[in-house]
């Protein structure tokens, strides 16, 4: 989702209209200081013009006198919020507290405007730090049995006259360590998309052609869980990366074939609805618990119902990153039974 551009009209800002204000009180001051110099030059009647001359002077010094004071207040006003907004700062540099936020008592001026913006950089900020933190917490969790486990199994087969008794223990061994890195080059995929690093390049494709090439590569898999695969797709071109719209739909329909059980039915529908092209991948599977919905494309989750399954949790990671790289939205909602995944390219 794009953000809202939250620049303000050069009109509406407070500096605009005090500089509009100080432009209006030294014009009376100028015109009354003028308009007076000119009658007591130009005087042939002294009492008579002296008085208007008084008046005029006394308009021009309180114009003055206005600008003066309201200057010290805007000064003062000024400080008081570029020292709010220092503190705040340093208060979060030295105690490194990301839920500190800028205090803004007021909406009409443009340093609490950008009070207001800092305060939505610094929850953004935080929120990032805080997914590091979790990421970080659950690569040290989902690891660290994978790799006592091949440790148990090599110290184990260190023992025995030969390294490495079995066919099966070999296999047992490799699969662990395929299973690491996997896990590692998703990490690497995701940061490498997230941040933007990637160099991507967009051209036309045919979208039906990549929905078939991702059904043809998976229908063994398919077939050997007993399960249906209905497809329908029409001739559709998008403007994308291919690859990375391939590896979208690879995933999501692995994971409806590994979720969903034997002689389950998968469908692959490819739509286009008012210039919104569609991808719908629905499963009769058992689908996903409410309060876990919101959560899947979290880096690392899985359900609690779901842990007895291969997976590091790093999938609906990758594929939302790489809808968010193609603006792109994703959806997930119940089939009833099963799950119904809905991408609007």
């Amino acid at each position: 989702m794009i953000n809202e551009n939250k620049s303000r009209d050069y009109k509406k800002s407070s500096s605009f209209k005090v500089a509009t204000l100080f432009a209006f009180l030294l014009a009376i001051a100028i015109t009354t200081l003028s308009i007076s110099i000119y009658l007591f030059v130009q005087q042939s009647d002294y009492q008579s013009v002296s008085h208007l001359v008084i008046i005029l002077s006394a308009v021009s010094i309180l114009s003055l006198i206005a600008m003066g004071v309201i200057g010290y207040l805007i000064s003062v006003f000024v400080v008081t919020r570029i020292n709010r907004i220092a503190d705040t700062a340093q208060e979060i540099i030295s105690t490194g507290d990301l839920t500190k936020r800028i205090e803004i008592d007021s909406r009409w001026d443009d340093l609490s405007f950008l009070g207001d913006v800092l305060n939505e950089m610094l929850q953004k900020i935080e929120i990032l730090m805080e997914g590091v933190q979790h990421i970080t917490d659950t690569v040290a969790h989902d690891l660290r049995t994978p790799l006592a486990r091949l440790r148990n199994k090599l110290e184990h087969a260190s023992l025995q006259a030969d390294l490495i008794q079995s066919d099966e223990e070999k296999t047992e061994l490799v699969k662990d360590v395929d299973n690491l890195l996997k896990t590692f080059n998703s990490l690497l995929s995701l940061s490498s998309l997230e941040s933007g690093r990637q160099g991507l390049k967009f051209e036309s494709f045919d979208l039906d052609k990549v929905v078939q090439d991702a059904v043809d590569l998976y229908q063994p898999l398919a077939e050997e869980k007993n399960q249906k695969m209905i497809v329908n797709t029409k001739a559709m071109q998008y403007v994308g990366n291919r690859d990375l719209i391939f590896q979208v739909i690879t995933n999501l329909i692995d994971n409806a074939i590994k979720f969903t059980q034997t002689q389950g039915t998968i469908s692959i529908n490819l739509e286009e609805n008012k210039n919104v092209q569609k991808i719908v991948i629905e499963d009769n599977g058992p689908g996903i618990p409410k309060d876990s919905i919101n959560k899947v494309f979290d880096r690392f989750f899985r359900d609690q119902t779901q842990q007895h399954i291969e997976g590091s949790g790093l999938g609906l990671s990758l594929v939302n990153a790489v809808l968010h790289l193609h603006k792109a939205s994703i959806r997930l909602e119940e089939n009833s039974p099963g799950l119904k995944v809905i991408i609007e390219l």
